[in-house]
């Protein structure tokens, strides 16, 4: 992919020239850094296609309106995600990104691919998750970037060979400009309250925990995953970015992310990271074993104790980070582990943490890792083959794409993936929760039970109800 500042006029313009010469379509993308904008503002001023992204403590915000291109795969087997990244490497070779002097080193500027795979592609899908195909990214048509110490924005545009090029990038370059007087948002994001909560499939969950001990006692797995969902209704159409508003304020510690799809919108405040890449460095978070905030700084202490202590979750905690650990040595030629976990800590829940980083081989893509690592132990089970047939044969309910990898992209193959939980799916007047719990040879149903009430806590708080 060429990468060219618009202050070389002689360069940019003889690029502009041959491009005219090609037989093919290309992307070509003009990006600006521009003052500050309101992301949430930013978002609500798109209809149709839309993507949300917010790291842990939003030092990076990315937003996505429009969809100039999308990449999509429909194989339902582990060649989905090279299917994927064959297809974005074909689009980088036609791709031309035009900016600035000064900023071609920026991440997540330019040409940016976000999306996302559903949790298991054999599992049969329910209506609700039949606009969310089995691996589905997109190239939208705008885009925002803000950084801790920047805010960027990127128009891309498909052109067919038919097409003056010249002319398409003069007019990405005036659609930047025209934003630059974009209104920030000053809106409150006041809460709407639901109608109805209905709590699925509740007594075919708890059976499925009682039969899934059952064999682990019996030695044919270690652990399983298992997932329930909540139905909440509403008496109007829900705001989406009124959600968002709330679970950037209350899950500060969490990715935020959205992502629409006719008419649909998948979104939720994840506190695990699956992998991030940064140049050659990557990072993952093994993130399994949880237990409730105290109502005071003692109590929060001593359950955060009780924690690190607790045989089963210390020992849930470490199939994830021996899973992850084997991964790294695989496609890293260096990896770092600590020796024991420590507590990460959001609104409603801390968990047992442990970060692996490691330098990662040129043989391999960030696609490579998501692969490998999905789904780790905290979300599918161990063994990993054993656990999702498991849950495909005894789970009652559809995942779609909750517990699924989600994030984005870029040209430089830098990006970042979360682990869809404490998510839901929006559709107009309904909202589906979902919230699962690891399962092992002692698990206790009830208890299981009122862990994932803690976990749909983030949602239902965002959806109006249930805050505490």
């Amino acid at each position: 992919m060429a990468t060219l500042g618009l202050t070389l006029q002689n360069e940019t313009s003889n690029v502009l020239d041959k491009l005219k010469k090609v037989d093919h379509a290309v992307l070509i993308s003009y990006s600006s850094k521009i003052e500050t904008i309101d992301p949430l503002a930013f978002f609500k001023s798109g209809v149709g296609k839309r993507f949300f992204w917010s790291d842990p403590d939003q030092e990076m915000t990315l937003v996505g309106l429009g969809q100039e291109l999308a990449v999509v795969t429909h194989q339902k087997d582990r060649g989905r995600y090279q299917d994927i990244h064959e297809k974005w490497e074909h689009i980088k070779n036609r791709s031309f990104h035009f900016q600035e002097d000064g900023n071609v080193m920026q991440s997540a500027v330019g040409p940016l691919l976000f999306g996302g795979f559903s949790f298991d592609p054999l599992k049969k899908k329910e209506k609700h998750w039949h606009d969310y195909q089995e691996g589905a990214f997109f190239i939208p048509s705008k885009m925002l970037t803000k950084t801790t110490d920047a805010t960027f924005i990127t128009m891309n545009k498909w052109v067919r060979p038919y097409e003056n090029v010249h002319h398409v990038l003069d007019q990405l370059i005036s659609a930047v400009k025209k934003l630059t007087t974009f209104p920030i948002h000053d809106e409150r994001a006041e809460h709407q309250q639901y109608d109805k909560k209905a709590e699925l499939h509740v007594d075919e969950w708890l059976e499925a925990i009682r039969h899934a001990t059952t064999d682990i006692q019996k030695g044919k797995y270690d652990k399983v995953v298992l997932a329930r969902e909540i139905l909440l209704s509403f008496r109007e159409p829900i705001q989406l970015y009124r959600v968002i508003s709330h679970l950037l304020c209350e899950q500060t510690s969490s990715y935020i992310f959205a992502l629409e799809e006719k008419g649909k919108c998948f979104v939720g405040a994840s506190p695990e990271r699956l992998i991030k890449k940064v140049d050659d460095k990557v990072l993952s978070t093994c993130l399994a074993g949880s237990i409730q905030r105290g109502q005071t700084e003692r109590e929060d202490q001593m359950l955060g104790l009780e924690l690190l202590h607790d045989k089963k979750n210390v020992m849930e905690h470490e199939f994830v980070v021996d899973m992850i650990h084997q991964a790294f040595s695989r496609y890293c030629v260096y990896v770092e582990k600590p020796t024991a976990p420590e507590l990460y800590k959001t609104k409603s829940v801390q968990h047992l943490y442990t970060p692996i980083i490691g330098q990662m081989s040129k043989k391999y893509s960030l696609f490579d890792f998501i692969e490998k690592l999905h789904p780790t132990p905290a979300l599918g089970g161990d063994p990993q083959k054993t656990a999702l047939e498991v849950i495909r044969s005894i789970e009652p309910m559809s995942r779609g794409w909750y517990a699924g990898p989600i994030g984005w992209l870029d040209s430089r193959d830098n990006g970042e993936f979360a682990v869809a939980i404490r998510s839901g799916l929006i559709n107009s007047h309904q909202a589906r929760l979902f919230a699962g719990c690891g399962i092992v040879r002692d698990s206790d149903p009830l208890q299981e039970y009122e862990e994932t009430q803690i976990k749909l806590k983030p949602m239902l708080s965002a959806l109006g109800g249930d805050p505490s």
